[in-house]
């Protein structure tokens, strides 16, 4: 019985440590995702389609910001959600981008 339980547990392990092969998809380097009209893209970043433009100011003065040279409309960052996530999106997503 104790042989059984041990070959049972060692056969579950190597499942689990496989999984069902190399079944994960892989993109080739040259595939990128298509880049539709309507997505706003930035300094090289997609930061999705049907950008407001405070959005897209946000993203501009983040990104800025990023770089050193700080760029924030306050008034605009406490009252416009889309300008606040946008100024949040362009400093994370283009720091240290020239």
């Amino acid at each position: 019985m104790k042989k059984v339980t041990t070959i049972t547990i060692a056969a579950f392990a190597v499942f689990l440590l496989t999984g069902c092969g190399n079944q994960v998809p892989t993109l080739s380097e040259n595939t990128q995702p298509a880049v539709t009209a309507e997505d706003f893209v930035y300094n090289g970043h997609n930061f999705g389609p049907n950008r407001t433009v405070d959005y897209k100011d946000g993203v501009m003065a983040g990104y800025q910001t990023s770089n050193g040279e700080y760029t924030k409309d306050h008034a605009r960052f406490n009252t416009s959600l889309d300008y606040h996530d946008g100024w949040e999106h362009g400093r994370l997503h283009c720091k240290g981008t020239p």
